[in-house]
């Protein structure tokens, strides 16, 4: 099925440019999985460089909402506010709290949320009640044996049965989210030698699914025990192009911090 297109300039999901200051409130700092490539649990407290995950600290949704007024206060022109982390959102309460803030708050900003897809299908009227407009769910692989690879544990636990739920309920959200208006875009972080071969398909499947765009992320290696390397600019360009025979690919990505602030003329 076609995806749902955005209904307002999102530089996030779209290849065009859009001049549209934006910021990631850093609000929900637990995780409900792990990811082989990931952050220490709760991200980073970082102020520089750049990539998922780091912050300089975790806000609360009152201490967020005043951060949001102070930045537009100062002249930046937010209309889109995401949380993206530095955990899983939909694991914390504090995001929904926050939202709801953000928006008795101010009537003319827009609302992005991020998510792993575990918790999507029994959070997704929430999301829908509190007016986000735009979803990116991470998809990383469609099999078991794969998320081996990619994922440390689900909850905790590393049997097969907590992987299916986390791969069914991250395709099941996606085609609830798109089945109920959300523009839905899909990350997938290319881990060379892992999934390489089976992101192509993920691609698929979440296109027939609803997803509006698909954006291939190269893996920003770690330190540690597995010793991963990024993918070659070669690999990167020939799984998009794999990808794009059937969804739109996202290649504008800024790799943004979980809470990042970018002006309209950056």
């Amino acid at each position: 099925m076609p995806g749902n297109a955005p209904k307002f300039a999102h530089p996030c999901f779209q290849n065009a440019p859009a001049r549209v200051a934006r910021m990631h409130l850093s609000v929900a700092p637990k995780c409900n999985i792990k990811c082989s490539f990931c952050n220490p649990a709760g991200g980073d407290t970082c102020v520089h460089g750049c990539m998922p995950g780091l912050t300089s600290g975790v806000l609360t949704p009152q201490q967020a909402v005043e951060h949001v007024r102070r930045v537009r206060q100062g002249g930046t022109p937010i209309r889109i506010v995401g949380i993206a982390g530095p955990g899983e959102p939909l694991f914390n309460e504090a995001t929904f709290e926050t939202i709801a803030g953000v928006r008795a708050a101010f009537d003319d900003i827009h609302i992005c949320l991020s998510t792993n897809g575990l918790l999507l299908p029994e959070r997704l009227e929430r999301i829908l009640r509190l007016g986000v407009e735009t979803l990116t769910v991470t998809v990383n692989c469609l099999t078991v044996d794969c998320a081996r690879l990619i994922y440390e544990h689900v909850e905790g636990r590393r049997d097969g049965g907590a992987f299916r739920r986390l791969l069914a309920n991250q395709l099941e959200g996606i085609r609830l989210a798109a089945a109920h208006g959300l523009c839905v875009k899909v990350n997938s972080v290319l881990v060379p030698g892992e999934n390489d071969r089976e992101i192509p398909l993920v691609a698929r499947r979440v296109a027939e699914l609803g997803a509006y765009i698909h954006n291939v992320l190269p893996l920003i290696p770690r330190p540690d025990a597995r010793r991963r390397e990024a993918p070659s600019r070669e690999l990167i360009d020939s799984v998009r192009a794999q990808c794009g025979d059937c969804i739109e690919q996202f290649t504008r990505c800024r790799h943004c911090r979980a809470d990042a602030i970018i002006d309209a003329d950056e």
